[in-house]
């Protein structure tokens, strides 16, 4: 760098200084990345339609019995599907060394509405 002259040296700033400035892009790690799946795996949409039209016959009063066990079933599914993401969270605020809030607000995440 001795050897250039000023405007071959400003150049070679210019360059240097544009380079640093472009934007890095993240890399994930393999256990982020794992997590991250776990994270937005969701239950099938064959599962969630059912599960509408179940709870819909149910609100309507019209389950029977086969379809209370078919709910029952689909809402277990769901909830340790539930807990395995909030589990999935956990990890990986742990990974970061981040508050979960922060990392849930990090990742967009809002909570779904509760249907009463």
């Amino acid at each position: 760098m001795k050897r250039l002259g000023p405007d071959e040296f400003d150049k070679f700033i210019e360059q240097a200084l544009a380079l640093r400035a472009r934007p890095r892009s993240a890399t994930l790690s393999a256990a982020e990345t794992r997590l991250l799946k776990r994270i937005n795996r969701g239950l099938p949409e064959d599962c969630c339609r059912r599960y509408a039209q179940l709870v819909r016959k149910r609100e309507k009063g019209s389950l029977t019995g086969a379809e209370h066990a078919e709910l029952l079933k689909l809402t277990r599914t769901a909830e340790s599907r539930d807990a395995e993401r909030a589990a999935a969270l956990w990890e990986l605020a742990q990974l970061r060394r981040v508050p979960l809030r922060t990392l849930v607000k990090q990742l967009g995440i809002k909570a779904r509405p509760i249907d009463g």
